[in-house]
């Protein structure tokens, strides 16, 4: 490739990657910025490893720093794929891939036993001879990329799948692995397949990388797309309000539960459980009212979420889940941009932790869970008990009742449930 090319190609790399570095530092608790960060960051490894080691005189030590950069991607691949999809990282495997990549990286840099002299003439420019583990790392990385590529091309296609590109990323992944194995074959013959093309596995890096980055943003622009489809139903509300605050969030809850057939008077209801909680551990009247916004403005992150999956009558498969289970991350980032409401954002963001650690989206326990959170927890898990669901009938209110009592201490509060329950026994 022109070195012209890669020079523009590295400085798009690093700002993307700085880019998405600032995202992350605004909202540290939203680990997807910091995920979407890292394929930029090791294609601006490798590619600042492809430029010296055209122009420098240590081609030994610059190629080493260019592999370090392409096998930094078996480290990315797992956070990638949940910055795509919201999955929960699977902290065994992650950190095992983790264990791998320093062990590569430490073996590539420190030793000469992947990388080593005397260096040949390969196209334009000299490069090291290959060490004896050579082959064997590169059979291990196309190995976890074609682990990971074929993880995604088995996804079944439904109507979330529709609502997202992954596509990119799949011919993203599949350039990867035809550029790693381009470059692996002409490495092992001593000269490039095609002239003037040398760095293969670097730009295949990259176009992995900008692939990755159109899917990671189409998810923005599918939920602006759902926000923009309710902001006109919306603005017709509160054109027609000339009422208090807490009536224009009551038209905002109606609006949200417009999606939802099966949650109509939902959020009203959360409220007044919630408050009658709030009484009785002597809450002061600002907290409550607090609580009342939260309340009624809980599930607003369903306006991101197709209708399909919330009214669908069968149980949801894992994508439609995570999508699911990720309302509270879309709630507070719409709410984050008016200041009336910055308030309850940590108490929308946490209202489906449980106690014992297990909720989401951050795996809060007890006390770092917001009060006022785990109330709305209580008072969301009665309602939605007593409420039809598309997917199983109503519980009646002694089987709740019960339900509540088994679940106390492990996904609710056990103080606030026993407070709740007195009061509906009173």
């Amino acid at each position: 490739m022109p070195l012209i090319i890669i020079h523009s190609l590295l400085t798009l790399t690093t700002v993307i990657f700085v880019s998405f570095i600032i995202l992350y530092l605004q909202d540290p608790k939203n680990k997807q910025f910091l995920y979407a960060a890292t394929p930029f960051l090791f294609s601006s490894v490798s590619l600042l490893g492809c430029i010296q080691l055209i122009t420098d005189h240590n081609p030994l030590f610059w190629t080493k720093i260019m592999y370090v950069g392409i096998f930094g991607y078996m480290n990315a691949f797992m956070p990638f794929i949940s910055s795509l999809t919201g999955r929960k990282v699977n902290r065994i495997a992650h950190t095992a891939l983790t264990v791998i990549t320093l062990l590569f990286w430490i073996i590539t840099f420190f030793t000469n036993k992947v990388l080593t002299l005397p260096l040949y003439q390969y196209g334009n420019y000299l490069r090291p001879t290959s060490g004896i583990l050579y082959s064997f790392f590169m059979i291990v990385f196309f190995s976890i990329s074609f682990y990971f590529f074929i993880s995604l091309i088995i996804t079944p296609v439904n109507e979330l799948f529709k609502s997202m590109n992954y596509r990119p990323v799949y011919i993203g992944l599949g350039f990867i692995i035809i550029t790693g194995i381009y470059d692996f074959v002409s490495v092992s013959r001593g000269r490039p397949l095609l002239p003037y093309f040398n760095h293969a596995f670097v730009f295949g890096t990259v176009v992995f990388s900008l692939s990755y980055l159109w899917t990671f943003l189409s998810q923005y622009s599918w939920v602006l797309t759902a926000l923009t489809k309710y902001e006109t139903l919306v603005s017709e509300l509160i054109a027609k309000s000339n009422k208090s605050f807490v009536e224009l969030i009551q038209l905002i809850a109606k609006t949200i539960e417009t999606k939802d057939q099966y949650t109509a008077g939902h959020s009203l209801r959360v409220m007044d459980y919630a408050v009658q909680i709030s009484r009785a551990l002597n809450l002061s009247e600002k907290e409550i009212e607090l609580l009342k916004h939260a309340c009624l403005l809980h599930d607003i992150g369903k306006i991101g979420i197709p209708e399909a999956i919330l009214n669908k009558k069968a149980p949801l498969n894992s994508r439609e889940r995570t999508y699911i289970q990720s309302h509270p991350v879309l709630g507070r980032q719409i709410l984050s941009t008016v200041s009336d409401f910055h308030e309850i954002l940590e108490i929308i963001y946490a209202h489906h932790e449980r106690v014992d650690g297990n909720g989401y989206p951050n795996g809060l326990k007890h006390e770092e869970i917001p009060l006022l959170a785990r109330i709305v927890a209580v008072a969301d898990a009665y309602d939605a008990m007593l409420s039809e669901r598309p997917y199983r009938k109503a519980k009646s209110k002694k089987q709740a009742i019960k339900e509540l009592e088994g679940i106390k201490d492990s996904q609710l509060d056990g103080l606030l449930v026993d407070k709740f329950l007195e009061v509906l026994v009173d």
